[in-house]
């Protein structure tokens, strides 16, 4: 036998229980008992002696030390203290497991990494390219927060990339080395030869700028990159509206880029609202290779802050 780990899929808060672990159910015959399920049922709800036992079940105290002691052999309980009652010990028994399983030679599913129930699907096909067997594989690029590129901007929607994190952490483990990078970094260490989630638009992440002309949908670089342009052509310039659009990275043939860009802050801010809360309904038909699609933030609960996305056009 081995210990395992029952993970509830339909559990609200998500907790896992302890079980003991076999291949058949023989090492817990013990427990097949009508007597010996009745006395695990007892010791879910605290600890007890025998003979506390042997009076909430009405049978002899005999007949429970029998069972207890068929139990305790098979590790479903376990002695937790003793105490002298009329000249003789009386042992106090707890539940030593959570439970018990029969494990059948079958392959089982492929949970993500750091959280016992699946994240949003959708998602998870959005980034499979940046999900490797439970690690991530890329980089998150942010805009410096100092003055740089032709604008000479300050990018102030960085921290919403924290968001995007927990998202993914959904299906990776935590990295050992830190995945966010600014944009100019990754031009100063020549680290675009890799997956890259671009968090911010060309007015303040010089990698988006540089992606900008090969992306389905992209951002019109006339007035301080004012709009978005669809494929039809069609704008959009209100600060809520963003971009999400994927292509394979023109630096690393084999790779891809993603872009979660506004033309302003809120617009970056809806964009990462749509890929956390909404990615099922945004990418539930995706099948792999380019995407792009432009979305407005809006505010559902009426507090006055984004919370949900429209789709206005996709590619």
């Amino acid at each position: 036998m081995r210990e395992g780990l029952l993970l509830g899929a339909d559990s609200a808060d998500q907790t896992a229980k302890r079980v003991m672990v076999a291949e058949s159910p023989d090492p817990f015959r013990a427990a097949s008992g009508k007597v010996g399920q009745k006395i695990l049922a007892l010791l879910s709800t605290g600890p007890l002696y025998p003979a506390e036992i042997a009076r909430a079940l009405k049978v002899h105290h005999q007949t429970v030390y029998y069972h207890m002691g068929r139990l305790e052999k098979a590790g479903l309980v376990a002695q937790v203290g003793r105490k002298s009652v009329r000249g003789g010990e009386a042992n106090l028994f707890e539940l030593s497991t959570d439970g018990y399983a029969v494990e059948f030679a079958v392959k089982g599913e492929r949970l993500p990494a750091s959280q016992q129930v699946p994240g949003p699907k959708g998602l998870a096909k959005f980034f499979g390219e940046f999900i490797r067997e439970g690690d991530f594989d890329g980089w998150i690029v942010v805009g410096s927060p100092v003055q740089h590129g032709t604008s000479g901007t300050q990018a102030r929607d960085g921290h919403y990339a924290v968001q995007l994190g927990f998202a993914l952490g959904q299906f990776v483990r935590v990295p050992r080395k830190f995945p966010v990078k600014l944009d100019v970094d990754v031009k100063a260490e020549s680290l675009r030869g890799a997956n890259l989630i671009v968090v911010g638009g060309p007015r303040n992440n010089v990698v988006a700028e540089e992606l900008n002309p090969r992306l389905p949908v992209r951002f019109k670089e006339g007035g301080f990159w004012s709009s978005i342009v669809d494929g039809h052509g069609r704008s959009y310039n209100s600060e809520f509206d963003c971009l999400l659009a994927k292509v394979e990275n023109p630096w690393l043939k084999g790779s891809t880029c993603i872009v979660a860009a506004g033309l302003a802050g809120a617009g970056t801010k809806a964009a990462i609202v749509g890929l956390c809360n909404q990615a099922d309904q945004l990418f539930g038909d995706y099948r792999g290779g380019a995407y792009a699609s432009v979305l407005r933030g809006v505010d559902r609960d009426g507090d006055g802050k984004v919370d949900s996305v429209e789709v206005l056009s996709r590619a």
